[in-house]
């Protein structure tokens, strides 16, 4: 459902929101704790600090933290720091002029269910994914990424 990058990204913020408030996490910790490849996981890390999602601190005890409250991080703006909007209005059989005016097969059925999920996304935040159990954010992060989709 989720590309490969938004997948690790959920991950790391999930990972960084579980550590106590005003604790310091390094990449090196997040990489190995949810199993993202480092050079990976950087370019994670810098869009979401540019999104201003993270903060980063440089130096010997530096390293990541949220730059809120996980309750205040839908899920919806993780995806949108790594997904374009043209990524998440995609059409759902990958063709390129599909709009209400020159309309797929799936088109309309897809354009409610896409509504539905980003409003869900909108809806839950960081917070409600980190009290979830473990199997329920793998769930999340884990199906098959399938392009059309987000």
């Amino acid at each position: 459902m989720f590309s490969r990058t938004t997948k690790y990204a959920i991950r790391a913020m999930k990972y960084l929101a579980a550590q106590p408030p005003g604790k310091l996490t390094g990449a090196k910790s997040i990489a190995e704790a949810e199993d993202i490849p480092m050079p990976f996981l950087w370019k994670i890390l810098q869009a979401l600090a540019h999104r201003r999602l993270i903060r980063s601190f440089k130096g010997l005890r530096g390293g990541y933290e949220l730059a809120m409250p996980p309750d205040d991080i839908p899920l919806l703006a993780i995806v949108r720091a790594l997904e374009t909007e043209e990524n998440i209005q995609r059409c759902a059989l990958g063709l390129p002029q599909c709009n209400d005016q020159c309309a797929c097969a799936l088109h309309y059925c897809w354009k409610g269910l896409r509504e539905r999920l980003v409003a869900m996304l909108e809806q839950n935040t960081l917070a409600g994914l980190v009290g979830s159990s473990d199997q329920t954010a793998r769930n999340l992060t884990s199906s098959p990424s399938a392009h059309g989709i987000l």
